[in-house]
């Protein structure tokens, strides 16, 4: 999670070692969460201390969120500190793990819209979720795979995190079903996905985190007080797949993951003359509502990189 300013994401190497995260893993399994608890405080306090870059990072963005919710007027509130949120970022990584390997119970993820879910799982109908680096929408992912009623193919980039992801598919080998690595997304993955919606399946993407190949197809808008660049990819993908788009929030208040699902488009339409500002619109919308939930759970956004000066970036691309 370290990078200098204006660096690419994917240019960020992944820290710890794989040995720790099963270590980790191991005190979770065999003694409880209050044990991993524990454990995680040297572990998080090690993190801040060294990784001066990511701490610099999540300082900002946590100083951003205070400035909005003093514009916005809303009510004073505590806002926890870098320190909690490399320690929210650790139990992220728990609560990956553990949804994979069945210790996640369902009584601790509540639907916001149940209804709405309710009616998208009967509907049998394909549809696009577009979601966020804040939260774990991998909770939600590994639940649909113990329902037959939900399809959901993932679409993610796997290269800056092959440590967590073989403790993943070590747990469970079935994480890797319905993956779909986004860096070598061509004509043909997409109308293989367009197959899957049409059968009922389910699209998620992220939308918070520039292509990794092609960083100009970008755009700017405004979030938490600053101008930042969201990519135009996941936008673009919805268009094409032509069905129903919903915005996808997975976030840990009180101890239990709440879903939100928000209706977006239906279906997301970007004409020929006017695409680019019917996309930059739609760009606007997505960092409009990832703003507020943001303000919800703050340290829970776990893009631990210089966000708003990522524009600046101009090494090779990968």
């Amino acid at each position: 999670m370290n990078t200098r300013r204006g660096e690419h994401w994917s240019q960020v190497p992944e820290l710890g070692k794989s040995s720790g995260l099963w270590m980790m893993y191991a005190v979770y399994a065999a003694l409880g969460r209050w044990a991993f608890a524990l454990l995680l405080y040297p572990v998080a306090a090690y993190f801040y201390l060294t990784a001066q870059r990511a701490r610099r990072a999540s300082r900002d963005y946590l100083a951003r969120v205070r400035r909005r919710m003093h514009e916005l007027g809303q009510p004073p509130r505590a806002i926890r500190s870098t320190f909690s949120h490399f320690m929210d970022f650790g139990h992220s990584v728990l609560d990956r793990g553990a949804t994979w390997a069945g210790r996640l119970p369902p009584s601790s993820i509540e639907i916001d819209n149940l209804s709405l879910f309710r009616r998208l799982k009967e509907s049998g109908q394909g549809a696009v979720f577009i979601g966020s680096h804040l939260g774990n929408l991998e909770v939600l992912r590994a639940l649909a795979q113990t329902d037959r009623r939900i399809a959901i193919n993932a679409l993610v980039s796997t290269r800056n995190s092959p440590k967590l992801n073989k403790l993943i598919v070590s747990i469970n080998p079935s994480a890797t079903e319905r993956l779909v690595e986004i860096d070598t997304l061509g004509p043909e993955s997409v109308i293989e996905l367009q197959d899957r919606i049409r059968a009922g399946e389910h699209v998620a993407i992220a939308a918070d985190r520039v292509s990794v190949r092609h960083r100009e197809r970008s755009a700017r808008a405004a979030f938490l007080g600053g101008s930042a660049l969201f990519p135009e990819g996941p936008f673009i993908l919805a268009s094409l797949l032509a069905c129903p788009v919903y915005l996808l929030f997975c976030l840990r208040i009180d101890g239990r993951y709440r879903v939100f699902i928000e209706p977006f488009a239906d279906p997301l339409v970007l004409p020929r003359r006017t695409r680019r500002q019917a996309l930059e619109l739609a760009i606007a919308r997505y960092a409009q509502r990832l703003e507020a939930h943001c303000l919800l759970a703050p340290t829970q956004w776990f893009n631990f990189f210089d966000f708003w000066g990522q524009a600046d970036s101009s090494g090779p691309e990968t």
